[in-house]
């Protein structure tokens, strides 16, 4: 059976590094299906994954580590605890209305479980921030740890798949799978400054296409439902034109019965 070249990027790289609603569905796709085959990545889809937990802004709204640290200011009220505390300061980040806005809620999925693993005896506020602090990063650092590559291959193996959505989106098959997935990764062919007219959004999903379709990829995996309109359209990329299968959450919600 000839083997397939399948072209994965940062929004379905994203469900196999840390569990997501399309976890199932990228999981499924590639180990029942594809698995066989043979996966390349590049290493800007690397990197936009990594800009994910870079706080650039080191400010209250900006950065949960930075919210985190107001937990030496606050003084506990009657009914509260540090573990409550923290959670609404995850939540307290840019304006975005009286539930935060999307990059809050990103945040408090991802560092969630973090504090769930504090010890409920801890009530000193500069211990426990102390503690949730050092383990935030250590978890930034574990999520950059599984996106670099070693000697330009990337080894998955998804019982090291983070908690950031929660377990009961993936099945017991996806946690004890036990097949690691070897993906080569390239070095970017082509300039993201080829793509400025683009809007910001569209920008990289153009800039990965163009460069999958450079390495003449059969098929290209992507988590993001808008990717097809975003895609780069010069001569050679119309040319190849690869498929394309947007992941979904359907795999999720049968699992939930949603």
């Amino acid at each position: 059976m000839n083997k397939l070249l399948i072209g994965l990027e940062s929004s379905s790289l994203m469900p196999l590094i840390a569990i997501t609603p399309l976890s199932q569905d990228c999981y499924e796709t590639i180990w029942e299906e594809l698995f066989h085959n043979s996966f390349i990545i590049h290493r800007d889809s690397l990197a936009e994954l990594r800009t994910i937990f870079e706080f650039s802004a080191n400010t209250f709204f900006s950065n949960p580590i930075a919210r985190m640290q107001k937990l030496r200011d606050i003084s506990l009220w009657k009914g509260l605890t540090p573990k409550g505390v923290a959670i609404k300061l995850l939540l307290d980040g840019q304006a975005g209305g009286w539930i935060g806005n999307k990059n809050s809620r990103v945040q408090t999925f991802f560092f969630s479980d973090v504090i769930d693993s504090m010890d409920d005896s801890i009530t000193d506020l500069q211990e426990f921030c102390n503690i949730v602090v050092g383990r935030m990063k250590a978890k930034v650092d574990h999520f950059n740890h599984l996106t670099t590559p070693q000697n330009n291959i990337l080894v998955i193996d998804l019982k090291n798949a983070l908690p950031y959505w929660g377990y009961h989106n993936v099945s017991a098959d996806f946690l004890e799978e036990n097949r690691p997935l070897t993906v080569q990764v390239q070095e970017d062919c082509a300039s993201i400054d080829m793509f400025m007219d683009k809007r910001l959004p569209a920008r990289r999903d153009a800039f990965h296409y163009h460069m999958l379709t450079q390495e003449h990829v059969d098929l290209l995996l992507v988590g993001d439902a808008n990717f097809e309109s975003n895609i780069c359209r010069c001569a050679q990329c119309i040319k190849c034109s690869p498929s394309i299968r947007i992941l979904t959450n359907k795999r999720r919600n049968d699992l939930l019965n949603l």
